[in-house]
């Protein structure tokens, strides 16, 4: 399989948190990378906003499990995070620490939102990989969906309170 290779130009510019890199993307996930410095995160200090990002995905068993298609990040950059990115900011949310569970790697080969005009120039029949996403097993999975469940009865108990 192909995969796409966009243009980098690390410490050009401002960061751009609402938009996705697919070739940074990619490596962010593979070599679980911090989305935010770039940098090698570690088994102690790797975390995810799992409100923010991934979902459930079923398997062919019928069983589901969290998969998340944003690079990790450290502690230390998890506050330009939720100070910078449109999306955390907006959100409230915790970052969750990772299990020690690197789930595995899935590669998508399914046009992922946002590339549509540049998987209309490739030639027909090309197989390519577009973007990639974690698989965890059960046990972190279910951390993650306790961490869903207390986020979202924290935004009802706001909500309450402001009504």
């Amino acid at each position: 399989m192909m995969e796409l290779d966009q243009k980098q130009a690390p410490g050009d510019g401002a960061p751009l948190f609402a938009m996705v890199h697919v070739t940074r993307q990619r490596r962010g996930m593979v070599d679980l990378l911090c989305h935010v410095c770039g940098q090698p995160t570690t088994r102690n200090d790797r975390y995810i906003f799992p409100v923010a990002s991934g979902g459930l995905v079923t398997l062919l068993d019928g069983s589901q499990q969290y998969g998340c298609n944003v690079p990790p990040i450290h502690r230390a950059c998890t506050r330009r995070a939720l100070r910078d990115c449109p999306h955390l900011s907006r959100l409230s949310e915790l970052p969750l620490r990772c299990s020690w569970d690197e789930g595995r790697v899935i590669y998508r080969t399914d046009v992922t939102p946002g590339l549509e005009a540049l998987a209309q120039t490739l030639p027909e029949g090309t197989e390519v990989v577009f973007s990639c996403y974690r698989l965890y097993g059960p046990e972190f999975t279910k951390r993650v969906l306790g961490a869903r469940d207390a986020w979202g009865q924290l935004a009802r108990s706001r909500r309450a309170g402001s009504a």
